[in-house]
């Protein structure tokens, strides 16, 4: 399997930190498999310690601040919240740091802010200061502080905190040995969320015969998938098969 084109792909849209992040207080068990992913859906998540209706519609209004553009007022209503606990809004902060909406870029900032969601059980937060310590944002990669942090995101069932571990134990990294299997499981449990890159690396997989047995029109199925969510890999491996009949 070749990691280089996937990896770059994931790296280029997941470093959009929830790019399209509504900022909207949604409970975490009302989230369901129809393909969260960093670039595209992702919305805040209830901390574990359930806010109060007062709290949320103090989020509410911080992320209708921030949508407008005034992230100033955003950052206004987030703080004090975060600085009380509140994982949404500790997220929220976060995301603006990496952002830099409101100021400069600053993944220090978004680390701290990440840090103190992710401890409190926030799987977005989980996530993306995983994301920080994968990619080096800081200046130094650490992918088994990455390993560690997805690990929380995906026993919560965070698609992309799903792909990135099964990333890391397909192809293993400094810290982090290979584990070929549990990587397919994590694949296939972000594949169920239609998570597109999960579902490219299965078909690879199938189509190769790496770690499975080599599943021609298994292959072609999640190629597919991928191919309709718009990754050009898949529909470049989809006219390979073509050619080869």
């Amino acid at each position: 399997m070749q990691r280089g084109g996937l990896v770059s792909l994931f790296l280029i849209l997941a470093l959009a930190f929830a790019a399209q992040s509504s900022y909207a207080a949604k409970p975490r068990s009302s989230q369901k498999p129809k393909g969260s992913q960093a670039a595209k859906s992702q919305t805040l998540s209830r901390t574990k310690n359930a806010t109060t209706q007062g709290n949320e519609e103090q989020l509410q209004k911080g992320a209708a601040a921030r949508d407008s553009g005034d992230f100033s007022t955003a950052k206004k209503i987030f703080r004090p919240l975060a600085e009380n606990g509140d994982d949404n809004a500790g997220f929220a902060l976060g995301l603006m740091a990496a952002r830099g909406e409101g100021g400069q870029q600053d993944f220090r900032e978004a680390e701290r802010w990440w840090s103190a969601s992710a401890a409190s059980g926030n799987p977005l937060s989980q996530f993306n200061l995983g994301l920080i310590y994968y990619t080096g944002a800081l200046g130094n990669k650490n992918y088994a502080k990455a390993k560690a942090l997805w690990s929380a995101a995906a026993l919560q069932k965070q698609p992309d905190a799903l792909y990135g571990l099964g990333v890391l134990l397909v192809y293993g990294a400094e810290g982090v040995p290979k584990n070929l299997a549990e990587g397919l499981k994590n694949f296939e449990q972000a594949a169920a969320f239609g998570h597109a890159m999960a579902e490219l690396e299965l078909g690879n997989v199938y189509n190769a015969g790496e770690g499975v047995k080599k599943d021609k029109k298994k292959a072609r199925e999640y190629y597919k998938k991928a191919a309709a969510k718009g990754l050009e890999e898949a529909k470049t491996a989809l006219d390979a098969m073509d050619a080869e009949k």
